[in-house]
């Protein structure tokens, strides 16, 4: 696939995210990951808005793991 082909998937993948709920949200995130390192690893640079999105997300997962933690 060509850069721009990947940016247009990321870019429908944000907003299929947005739209989410946190059950489709999880591996919609993951399609999203490897499709900005995709783009990466074709050369392409990987917006600063996809970039912020995928971090924050992986932030939510990591922090949704610590709720399922027994106390």
């Amino acid at each position: 696939m060509n850069v721009e082909t990947l940016l247009s998937r990321a870019e429908t993948l944000e907003a299929k995210i947005q739209k989410a709920d946190d059950m489709d949200r999880y591996e919609l995130h993951q399609q999203l990951h490897r499709t900005l390192v995709n783009i990466e690893q074709n050369g392409g640079r990987v917006p600063t808005r996809l970039r912020r999105l995928d971090l924050e997300l992986l932030d939510q997962e990591i922090e949704d793991s610590f709720d399922n933690m027994p106390v």
